[in-house]
């Protein structure tokens, strides 16, 4: 081993370390100030272009450092007048796609000297990052299989605190990347991996043909169906998540096809015409998709989420347009090139503009649930001022403070009394407030006091203790019975059940059966003892835990 690779290795192992560390830190502690784009994505395009070390793989590093940087600073920016910072899963996912589908330009750029790279060059270095990935999650599923069979081996002979220590987030994220660098770095000196992904691509060009006949018959089936078919699409509340998977394969697929434009995998050409007409199914699937996510918006308005799938459906239906415009036009596959290169920096300049006030989910989203509440298509009992407060950042905060200087009534008090909210995050406030808002019989009685913080504490922490069905989402979906059965007590009931509380808080049993929340005024205890409760003349047994 020369100079040179000893000290590619070392790095490779080093960088490998330290995001282990830093991910494992993050998947702990789930705060906003470890930049997780960065963290996961700069090592991976170090390990994956390892092989053209020297000047310029530095420079395309340190100048992705400073991009990812920026969209990280600016998101903490924004996540500023949050109490709790929203997740980054959003971000890592529309930055991964940009970047791994860019990045082999780059990479080709610094071995070629130049930037007049062929879209072949392109194509097969970002086939060949795939599978260097695809073979390193192999390589892992072994290494965590013989990982948890050493745990069951060491747990059985006594050495229980041997897995502790392997399976903690600190310990097992920083092995599992050292892991995924060594097995990217070992197969890059191998050129069987090239061989195997010419293979796989072969593979797959040949479900192709079985996809076009199924994303016709899907369609004909919509055709035929009308209006009841739509309704019962739209009805699964996944017909968005369910189309894109039905674009990207196809888009995946007609790539591996069609490879660099140059040839197709089908030698009859009545398979490669069927295989084109999935080609055409693409702009179908994006007008339905972008169909049923304007649906959503417009009964609950726009969240970062749906921001989030708005995106993933105008990029593949950018692609699948494109595609289909070719095909229309006679010039498929030899344009394919020059649509994956377009649509790529389309893409990354959406990516980009998100990650700027311009296109920033949080500041559509608070946008959005604004013009909801003035233009009057939801009322100010409705409007989740919990929501601004604590999932929208700065512009959220924004909104409500707005609201607290510049409206009166119901809208002021609610944004007042959401600004003042000192909850650590949004699910825990929004317990508070239903916790809050409850119903309590009989009619006129109280809750003890602090009894509603330690409730939503339980909540928080053991919620198979209070709800034996569905979690309550508004505060009609939960009452409390203050009752003596022996001492103070006081029943948390939903439709699902009961569960019974001493006034201090501390757990007693549970009461099975379906409840109508309104009939809970009826209760009475029938003996002076914690045993059963009447309601309109039906009997429940409270059920109370065994001692030990």
């Amino acid at each position: 081993m020369n100079r040179t690779d000893r000290t590619r290795y070392i790095l490779v192992a080093s960088s490998a370390v330290v995001q282990g560390i830093l991910l494992g830190m993050y998947v702990v502690m789930r705060t906003a100030y470890i930049p997780l784009t960065a963290v996961l994505l700069v090592p991976f395009v170090f390990w994956l272009s390892q092989e053209h070390w020297g000047r310029r793989l530095w420079n395309l590093l340190i100048g992705l450092t400073l991009v990812l940087a920026l969209l990280w600073g600016y998101r903490i920016w924004s996540y500023g007048g949050a109490a709790s910072f929203p997740s980054q899963s959003g971000d890592l996912v529309r930055v991964s796609m940009a970047v791994f589908i860019l990045i082999p330009y780059f990479q080709c750029r610094i071995a070629s000297w130049s930037w007049n790279v062929p879209y072949s060059d392109v194509f097969f270095q970002l086939c060949r990052n795939l599978f260097l990935l695809f073979q390193a999650s192999i390589v892992i599923a072994v290494f965590w299989g013989l990982l948890v069979t050493a745990g069951l081996l060491f747990d059985i002979v006594g050495l229980e605190a041997v897995p502790r220590v392997i399976f903690n987030p600190v310990a097992a994220v920083p092995m599992t990347m050292a892991t995924i660098a060594i097995s990217i770095s070992v197969a890059i000196k191998h050129p069987g991996i090239d061989s195997l992904g010419r293979w796989l691509l072969a593979v797959l060009a040949w479900l192709l043909p079985f996809f076009s006949v199924l994303s016709v018959m899907f369609i004909l089936s919509l055709l035929v169906s009308g209006a009841s078919g739509l309704k019962s699409l739209w009805n699964t509340g996944q017909a968005s998540t369910l189309m894109l998977f039905l674009q990207f394969g196809t888009i995946i697929l007609a790539n591996a096809a069609w490879l660099d434009g140059s040839k197709s995998a089908f030698r009859t050409k009545s398979i490669d015409l069927l295989a084109q007409v999935s080609l055409l199914c693409l702009p179908v699937y994006s007008v339905l998709c972008l169909y049923s996510l304007n649906l959503r918006i417009g009964q609950y308005g726009l969240t970062p989420e749906r921001v989030q799938a708005v995106f993933l459906a105008s990029v593949t239906g950018v692609w699948g347009l494109s595609y289909a415009v070719a095909v229309l036009m006679g010039k498929w596959p030899l344009k394919i090139g020059k649509v994956n290169m377009w649509s790529a920096l389309i893409m990354a300049g959406a990516v980009i503009l998100m990650n700027t006030p311009v296109l920033d989910p949080l500041r559509l989203s608070a946008s959005n649930q604004a013009l909801r509440l003035y233009s009057g298509k939801i009322s100010p009992e409705d409007f989740d001022y919990l929501y601004a407060r604590f999932s929208l950042g700065r512009y959220g905060v924004s909104l409500l403070r707005g609201m607290s200087e510049h409206e009166s009534g119901a809208v002021r008090e609610a944004a007042i009394s959401a600004l003042s909210d000192d909850s650590a995050d949004y699910d825990h406030a929004m317990r508070r407030h239903i916790i809050a808002q409850a119903r309590v019989y009989p009619k006129g009685a109280k809750l003890p006091d602090g009894f509603g913080a330690k409730i939503a504490g339980i909540w928080d922490k053991r919620r198979g203790i209070l709800f034996q069905g569905n979690e309550p989402s508004s505060p009609g979906d939960i009452a409390f019975v203050r009752v003596n059965i022996g001492r103070d007590s006081v029943i948390v009931f939903t439709q699902d059940g009961g569960a019974v509380f001493g006034a201090d808080g501390k757990y007693v049993g549970m009461i099975a059966g379906k409840f109508e929340l309104s009939e809970l005024g009826a209760l009475k205890p029938i003996a002076s003892e914690m045993s059963d409760i009447d309601i309109r003349g039906r009997t429940y047994r409270i059920i109370t835990p065994p001692k030990d």
